[in-house]
């Protein structure tokens, strides 16, 4: 069965109120849909998140690059695909923009293969479990109050029967923002977990434990992303002097990129981003690397995709879910079917694929034209 055509979509779902992290403000998000067709009829679907510009340069990469290198190919040869495009097109990207188009050209290949087969992807892949361990993240700094802002969303979060939970760090001075965790540690109780995500914040490893010193009575469950992705020296210092174990991995790519975390023992759990390390294919690769190494796999972003590779890795502890109510994390509102949350767990339907059907209604609402970058409404990722 052969690929017959490959379209691509960059849309901007604006947020309906800015928000900021330590690093960034944020006004919308950009993502790209990869729509596979085979010779038969069957669609595959794939996608990525772009910031909040690099849409359409994305889209153009796919139909310019990856799309006349895969029309024609075998659908079922879908590692082979990947390394003949990460292969040849080496000299434009190992990290990046290249591994973003590559894997959402991956995930819809997969998620037509299971559809082929008939099969939820995690059936396809190994997997038995219909839900899966989450946790809520949230508490992005929004305009009002920022310690009653942190309870009210944890109680909404709580009355969905959430017990992790996820806070952004590291935008305001320090006493401000350790008044945001002790609410938080209030309102969650003792026996709550509360991870903090420092959105590569900290420039200094004597920064990094100075707030750690402050933190330690909270009883946080990890530090994520405390510096900048390629200061894998300084994660591997604070991951060997940190009692709160250490995160990262959202922005890597590649099993290349994880193995230099792995082999310099920079963090104690690792978070491959399925639509940004290279696809399905590569998420499960760098699951393996980590399994070897008896190391936690927590998924960044993208529960929708996220939770079918869950229920297939057993090392897979939990899946970060966003509640498309909170405005954050909006790409369900290009789907049609989000996911179902009981007890603070997600439960997988039965649909064949990744289990992701897109409103194209909304899609087409939320298309970014190619002559028209005034389109955008956003400041930053």
């Amino acid at each position: 069965m052969r690929i017959e055509s490959i379209e691509a979509h960059a849309v901007l779902v604006p947020l309906t109120t800015p928000t900021a992290f330590s690093t960034r403000r944020l006004k919308g998000r950009e993502y790209i849909i990869v729509r596979i067709v085979d010779e038969g009829g069957a669609r595959g679907i794939g996608y990525t998140y772009a910031g909040d510009s690099g849409g359409l340069w994305l889209r153009c990469g796919i139909e310019q690059l990856l799309a006349p290198r895969l029309q024609g190919r075998n659908v079922f040869s879908i590692e082979e695909s990947w390394e003949l495009i990460f292969r040849d097109l080496l000299l434009l990207g190992r990290r990046g923009a290249l591994l973003r188009m590559l894997s959402a050209v991956d995930i819809a290949l997969w998620d037509l293969v299971a559809k082929r087969a008939g099969l939820p992807l995690r059936y396809l892949l190994g997997g038995s479990f219909d839900t899966v361990a989450a946790y809520a993240s949230g508490g992005y700094y929004r305009p009002g109050d920022a310690c009653e802002n942190v309870a009210a969303e944890l109680e909404r979060y709580r009355e969905l029967g959430f017990t992790d939970f996820k806070l952004k760090f590291g935008g305001l001075p320090l006493q401000e923002d350790l008044d945001r965790v002790a609410t938080a540690r209030r309102t969650l109780g003792p026996d709550a977990r509360l991870a903090l995500d420092i959105n590569n914040g900290w420039q200094t490893l004597e920064q990094a434990m100075h707030v750690i010193a402050a933190l330690r009575q909270h009883d946080i469950w990890w530090i994520e992303e405390p510096f900048p992705p390629d200061d894998i020296t300084n994660h591997s210092r604070l991951a060997a002097r940190s009692p709160i174990p250490i995160a990262t991995g959202e922005i890597e790519a590649t099993r290349w990129g994880f193995a230099q975390l792995v082999n310099q023992h920079a963090a104690h759990i690792l978070q491959p981003d399925a639509c940004v390390a290279g696809g399905i294919s590569e998420w499960r690769r760098i699951a393996a690397l980590a399994a070897a190494h008896d190391i936690p796999v927590a998924p960044h972003w993208h529960a929708n995709l996220h939770a079918q590779l869950a229920a297939a890795t057993p090392n897979c502890t939990t899946v970060e879910y966003f509640a498309l109510s909170e405005g954050i994390y909006n790409f369900e509102e290009l789907v049609s079917n989000p996911l179902m949350v009981k007890d603070g767990q997600i439960t997988l339907n039965q649909a064949p694929g990744i289990g992701v059907e897109l409103d194209w209604e909304a899609v087409s609402h939320h298309a970014i034209a190619k002559d028209d970058p005034g389109q955008r409404d956003g400041d930053d990722s």
